[in-house]
């Protein structure tokens, strides 16, 4: 049977670590009866992202009592550990196994209470990376979160995936950084956090797009030649049928692994390199607007300033009455 550790036996020392209003680095031990060589760090970055580190050995199973106190947030949390641990609802009605050597993506609402479950005489490396939800969102497409793995009132997990050699790379070299100082060496260690999140990222994203799909690397040889198409005949582009024939892949692949791997789906990736580009056009040249509107692919110029307006927030002639001309 564990022991129970109250909230009151450690938090005087996480309150000091955790939360950092500033971009800071900190950090603090636990050297007790139930805490073996424990410590903490946390490392809050300049654009708002949280990465912390827990380590410990405790020397019987434990549970740890725990309660979230601040904002809601996403996470991504990493065993880096040879063992199990355990996140258990507080009413003890369900738990999620975290697995040795996985990562798992979530979020946790603002006073969420549970008990962190951990084995005796087991070493754990516990790291956190934690973002705000609006930041998360943009960095990750929902179409990339499946359905809840795991939910319980105001915490869920979305995603479980195993670490890949790059990841462990970076969490083994991680907590070796707090022991430096100066900002040369804090600029490394986010850089190194940044690393941790883009690689993590991307691998959620590739393994959802062969998982869902099957996508393979020719398929995404295909998707790119799809897009150099639909660039290359910006005025007058191929439907989608023909799109997919040019690019050797079938329909169903194009439209589904378009928005997957581009963010948009081939209408709206089109529509918005149209526009880009009309800007660029109405900034650059000494044309009139129905021409450049015609240049881009749209025969009502009507429509063209309407849809320009609501992307950019603004009308192309009031971009080109934006031109500065200098005459020499």
């Amino acid at each position: 049977m564990s022991i129970l550790l109250k909230r009151k036996e450690y938090l005087e020392k996480i309150e000091n670590v955790y939360p950092l209003k500033n971009s800071q680095k900190k950090s603090t031990t636990f050297n007790n009866k139930n805490f073996h060589n424990a410590s903490f760090h946390h490392y809050r970055t300049n654009f708002g992202i949280s990465y912390i580190f827990f380590e410990s050995l405790f020397k019987k199973d434990v549970s740890l009592e725990s309660k979230h106190e601040h904002n809601d947030i996403s996470f991504i949390m990493f065993n880096y550990s040879s063992s199990i641990s355990k996140i258990q609802e507080y009413s003890k009605k369900s738990e999620f196994i975290l697995k040795p050597q996985h990562y798992v993506v979530g979020k946790i609402d603002k006073n969420f209470k549970s008990f962190n479950l951990y084995l005796a005489n087991k070493q754990y490396y516990t790291h956190y990376i934690l973002f705000e939800n609006e930041i998360f969102d943009e960095l990750l497409s929902k179409d990339f979160l499946k359905e809840d793995l795991y939910n319980t009132k105001g915490f869920c997990i979305k995603i479980e995936n195993i670490l890949n050699l790059k990841q462990k790379l970076i969490l083994e070299d991680l907590p070796t950084l707090f022991s430096l100082e100066g900002k040369l060496q804090e600029l490394y260690l986010e850089s190194k956090i940044i690393d941790l999140i883009y690689t993590t990222l991307n691998n959620i994203k590739r393994i959802t797009l062969k998982d869902d799909y099957e996508f393979n690397s020719h398929d995404i040889k295909c998707l790119y030649k799809a897009k150099d198409i639909l660039i290359e005949n910006i005025s007058s582009p191929p439907s989608l049928k023909i799109l997919a024939h040019q690019s050797a892949i079938n329909e169903f692949k194009l439209k589904k692994g378009f928005k997957k791997l581009f963010g948009n789906t081939v209408f709206g990736f089109l529509q918005e390199h149209r526009l880009n580009e009309a800007k660029k056009i109405l900034m650059n040249n000494e044309i009139n607007i129905n021409e450049v509107s015609y240049i881009v692919g749209y025969k009502n110029v009507s429509h063209f300033s309407k849809i320009f307006k609501e992307h950019f927030g603004v009308n192309p002639i009031q971009i080109k009455k934006s031109q500065k001309k200098v005459y020499i």
